[in-house]
């Protein structure tokens, strides 16, 4: 009986993730284009030596090489603590690439939905200048920077969904069948946290992808 309750509840729950998905299928998709726009850009712009590219480029690796959290990563990492290293970068990832970046900002009716496009459109950039060498240095380089930029990024194309549907719920608040901002707001972050059930799927295999592989890379 127990068995069969939890599937039932499980069967709900993924019922309502997939449907909170498709209610918002218009965000997602304009926030994928916007990802994949920026960091083609970027990647051209760096195989071009674009002078604006090369200086980003520059002042990216610069932070990745010597400012925390990517240093205190790499130093566990180093150490051989591969699960702790998996915890903190799902924990950075969740946290300030995700939530705080992407999903909270849209508390600000409508202009939440600007901070949002700025961040994807920056991150997306900045991926695409800093991925260029590491896609083009070997076979296991590109197939590990590879899954990670689809498993993350996936990830935060959703959180920044929910953020975008949050900005906007204040504004149409009858989209969401209710007569009130406030009783869609709530109806918003609602369907935020269902979303954040994938988010969180993805960073999490990301994170493992990614750690695995750098830790395998550094041995």
């Amino acid at each position: 009986m127990a068995g069969s309750a939890n599937m039932n509840e499980s069967r709900r729950l993924s019922k309502e993730v997939l449907g909170a998905c498709r209610r918002l299928r218009s965000h997602l998709l304009f926030l994928f284009a916007l990802y994949v726009i920026s960091f083609v850009a970027g990647y051209v712009a760096v195989s071009a030596s674009v002078p604006f590219a090369l200086e980003l480029r520059s002042r990216l690796l610069k932070a990745v090489a010597g400012e925390a959290p990517f240093t205190t990563v790499t130093d566990v990492l180093r150490s051989g603590n591969l699960l702790l290293a998996v915890a903190l970068t799902l924990l950075v990832n969740l946290s300030s690439g995700a939530f705080f970046s992407t999903t909270f900002i849209g508390v600000v009716p409508l202009l939440g939905v600007a901070g949002v496009s700025l961040v994807t459109f920056y991150r997306g950039l900045s991926l695409g200048v800093v991925y260029y060498a590491v896609l083009s240095q070997s076979p296991a380089a590109f197939i590990l920077g590879a899954g990670t930029l689809i498993l993350e990024l996936g990830g935060y194309v959703f959180s920044g969904a929910a953020g975008v549907n949050l900005s906007l719920s204040t504004i149409f608040p009858k989209r969401y069948g209710v007569e009130g901002r406030w009783a869609a707001f709530r109806k918003a972050w609602g369907e935020a946290a269902r979303v954040y059930l994938v988010v969180v799927g993805l960073l999490l295999a990301g994170a493992i992808w990614e750690m695995v592989g750098l830790f395998l890379l550094l041995r």
